[in-house]
C-alpha cells in the first residue's frame, strides 16, 4: 500500500506549485485565484493523511486488543 507515499508526493508538489505561484501573484495580483485553490488543496491534502495516521493508530490499537483476548 503506498497511499502514504502518494499524499506525500502530492503534497510537496502542491507546495512547490503554490511557491511558485506566490511569486506569480506578488507580481501580479491575477494570480490570486490560483493561489487560494492550492492553499485549499493543501489543506484538503494535509487532511487527509491525518485521516489515514488516525485510522492506521485505530487499526493498530483494536489489533493489539483483539490479540490479546
Amino acid at each position: 500500500m503506498n497511499a502514504p507515499a502518494t499524499i506525500t508526493s502530492d503534497l510537496l508538489r502542491l507546495h512547490r506549485a503554490r511557491d511558485k505561484v506566490a511569486r506569480l501573484v506578488v507580481a501580479d495580483p491575477v494570480y490570486a485565484p490560483i493561489f487560494a485553490r492550492l492553499e485549499a488543496e493543501i489543506a484538503e491534502a494535509e487532511a487527509a493523511g491525518d485521516i489515514v495516521a488516525r485510522a492506521r493508530a485505530v487499526a493498530q490499537n483494536a489489533n493489539r486488543a483483539n490479540n490479546s483476548r
